[in-house]
């Protein structure tokens, strides 16, 4: 199996009630589907990663409702539901000399597989790479 590229979108919101629910909310009125997504917070701001079925249509949507965000490439890994399947991905890429810089996952409907995305030091390296089941 290999890594397919995706584009995540970052959005950075104040961290207050319900900043993120209204956000989540607009995506969803223009149609945009959020496949995978992890928020991280700090002091005074959170983080959105996201990826979604359509960038160009949610980077608009997050344009008028001013969010601030930036695009990041990452790469999109089927992972095995079972005991080391992760590990096995991350000895990979540590073999191919590519740093996990972070990882977040998501269930993927009607399949044994969980969807891992993962920001790496090299992107077109990892593309390249055959991860094993």
């Amino acid at each position: 199996m290999r890594a397919t590229p995706a584009t995540q979108l970052s959005a950075f919101l104040a961290n207050t009630p319900g900043v993120i629910a209204h956000l989540c909310a607009t995506l969803a009125e223009q149609g945009v589907n959020v496949r995978a997504m992890t928020v991280l917070d700090t002091v005074d701001i959170g983080t959105m990663r996201m990826v979604v079925d359509d960038v160009e249509l949610a980077k608009r949507t997050l344009d008028e409702a001013g969010a601030a965000y930036v695009e990041v490439p990452v790469i999109s890994v089927p992972i095995p539901n079972a005991a080391g399947a992760f590990a096995r991905i991350a000895r990979t890429l540590a073999g191919a000399h590519i740093n996990i810089e972070y990882f977040y996952a998501t269930a993927s409907n009607g399949s044994d597989h969980t969807v891992g995305i993962f920001r790496v030091s090299d992107r077109d390296a990892a593309l390249e790479i055959d991860f094993v089941d």
